[in-house]
């Protein structure tokens, strides 16, 4: 797989994405988003009118929430995620889903569980590098209007001499032997499918799959900054797929 543009990730199915420096929101604003979450759950003012909750056309234009309207310049960036560091760089083999091509919209029935089946979507890879004893696989979502990406899915443990994972593997627990969940949003293991604040424009959903040389051994909860330290050094190869997921 060639080498990523890096403008290349900020135009998806026809959407630009903010470039990394855009504004990240600090601590001071943790209040603010937890109160546009809630708005962006509530049901619309009027009952009577069938509203739709995803990306896939409306009906009746939903009235849109105006803290994710606030908000929609305000994202963590492409330069927070785990892909972006320095120091795990490696040459890329290609990964890719039967579910959606890189850089297009995401099903619904991946999406969270609190509107959708929070299934995760089945995932294929070319080989890893010579010497791949064990892979990693860390979802992000760099659009989230706070100074880092949201994790969707944290997994160790995946057997470098498949060539993939069926649909639901990043299920906690998993049906697929081995695979182990680190802490995900809210503490929860396993995938946590996209729930962007509506309103608040298309978010990318980043999967990166690492080819280490050695395995991290890490106990149990394990969260992400211990991954990234235990793969720091030991990176041979990596892979990248990126969707999107947009409530209008």
């Amino acid at each position: 797989m060639p080498d990523h543009d890096p403008d290349s990730h900020r135009r998806c199915h026809g959407h630009v994405f903010p470039k990394s420096g855009a504004t990240a929101v600090g601590a001071e604003d943790t209040d603010l988003l937890d109160a546009g979450l809630r708005a962006w759950t509530a049901p619309p003012a009027r009952q009577d009118q069938k509203y739709p909750d995803s990306q896939l056309g409306t009906v009746e234009a939903m009235p849109a929430n105006p803290l994710g309207v606030a908000l929609r310049n305000r994202r963590a960036g492409h330069h927070t995620l785990v892909w972006a560091r320095p120091d795990l760089q490696a040459p890329e083999f290609t990964l890719t889903s039967p579910a959606f091509d890189h850089g297009a919209p995401i099903p619904e029935k991946h999406r969270g569980r609190l509107f959708g089946a929070n299934v995760s979507p089945a995932l294929n890879w070319t080989q890893p590098p010579a010497g791949t004893v064990e892979l990693v696989l860390i979802a992000q979502d760099p659009d989230v209007p706070v100074g880092k990406p949201a994790t969707h899915a944290l997994t160790l443990g995946i057997d470098p001499s498949l060539n993939g994972i069926p649909e639901n593997a990043l299920a906690n627990p998993s049906p697929i032997p081995g695979l182990r969940h680190g802490k995900g949003p809210l503490g929860r293991r396993g995938w946590a499918g996209p729930m962007p604040i509506r309103s608040h424009g298309p978010h990318a959903y980043v999967f990166q799959l690492f080819a280490l040389d050695q395995v991290p051994g890490l106990p149990v909860g394990f969260a992400l900054d211990e991954v990234i330290a235990a793969m720091s050094g030991h990176i041979i190869g990596r892979a990248r797929l990126d969707g999107t997921y947009e409530i209008r």
